[in-house]
């Protein structure tokens, strides 16, 4: 009589870095085979929707459960069921990360002698930011911080992503239920993807907010860099740390995921270069950069001024000791998928209004 299949529950499955490494995932036919002896069981918010179907096509037999981030008895429960957990949906949703390690947590309470459940979790590199206010920072000066010294208590608690993180940190640390945490921090993520929703956000945030406010603006003067790394690439990464991780050969609880060879994203560049294709389009008045006002800045409080105008860069040593290289990186760059990106976001914009 064959075992039955092990559950694997995937928040955020239809999105932006969930389809992609489904796409990137079944190109490699080791972990492929691994995933496909898993019984996929996906959060959506409406079983119905045409992504929800797409993902039905993507991964023949995924089992689809209704329901947000917002719905935490659904996702203790299904987290409870899961021997691994994947959370692509929110890197900083607390309620649902806490409802994902209590239902991990009984698990293991419910299989004291088994394997511990795994929890892989998307946070992201703006954990590093050094808070310069968008200020420019000497070239001798700027930190290239390493994923094989990175310690979280290295960096103030009021960095994004310093508080969910500490709760999975706990999580992983603790001996009585303990479960299997990975945290993985990739840096701005660029580039047409090749799943169900292959629009960054990058695009939908600054976009959106210059033509809102009318300012192709920063947070401050705008000279900090943000590392940068093709969505495809990411993709490539978590191949490489779920193959890791379900061989038992994962040897570290946080991986960054960038190019640090690559030409970092400044603030003040992108919202120039981002402006003057928008006022091309007549979707802003006035191409020209300016800091944003504190009208705009104040309600995103301290955490955007940590976010959007600080540096934060990273070297994903451990990932590239494993043989991870950002090779999609390097054949199309940020600045020169920019244009594109801008111009489908244009597209995506008007057609949005008609």
């Amino acid at each position: 009589m064959s075992s039955p299949q092990q559950q694997f529950f995937f928040l955020g499955a239809t999105g932006y870095i969930g389809s992609q490494f489904l796409e990137s995932a079944k190109r490699d036919a080791a972990l492929y085979a691994k995933l496909k002896e898993f019984s996929l069981v996906a959060l959506v918010r409406d079983p119905e929707s045409a992504k929800a179907k797409q993902l039905q096509e993507v991964w023949p037999g995924v089992l689809l459960v209704k329901g947000t981030l917002d719905d935490l008895s659904v996702i203790e429960e299904q987290a409870r069921s899961s021997a691994l957990t994947f959370n692509a949906a929110n890197s900083d949703h607390e309620p649902s990360i806490k409802a994902i390690v209590a239902g991990l947590q009984k698990r293991s309470a419910d299989h004291p002698n088994g394997p511990k459940p795994l929890y892989i979790h998307i946070s992201g590199l703006a954990i590093l930011s050094d808070n310069s206010r968008g200020e420019k920072v000497p070239a001798e000066r700027l930190v290239q911080h390493s994923d094989s010294t990175f310690r979280l208590e290295d960096f103030p608690p009021t960095n994004p992503h310093h508080g969910p993180d500490r709760i999975i940190h706990a999580a992983g640390a603790q001996k009585e239920n303990s479960i299997r945490a990975i945290s993985v921090y990739p840096g701005v993520i660029y580039g047409l993807g090749e799943g169900i929703s292959p629009d960054a956000p990058l695009l939908r945030i600054y976009g959106s907010l210059y033509i809102q406010t009318g300012v192709a603006g920063t947070w401050g003067p705008g000279h900090n860099a943000l590392p940068v790394v093709h969505i495809k690439d990411v993709g490539t990464a978590f191949v490489k740390i779920f193959k890791l991780a379900l061989e038992d050969k994962a040897k570290h609880d946080d991986y960054f995921v960038s190019d640090d060879k690559a030409e970092p994203l400044i603030l003040k560049r992108f919202a120039e270069e981002t402006g003057k294709i928008l006022h091309a389009h007549d979707l802003l008045k006035d191409p020209e950069h300016k800091p944003f006002s504190e009208a705009v800045t104040n309600n995103f409080g301290e955490f955007g001024w940590s976010a959007f105008a600080g540096n934060w860069l990273g070297v994903s040593d451990r990932l590239k000791a494993e043989g991870w290289e950002p090779t999609e990186t390097a054949k199309l760059p940020f600045w020169d998928s920019l244009l594109l990106e801008t111009e489908n976001f244009v597209a995506t914009h008007k057609a949005s209004r008609t």
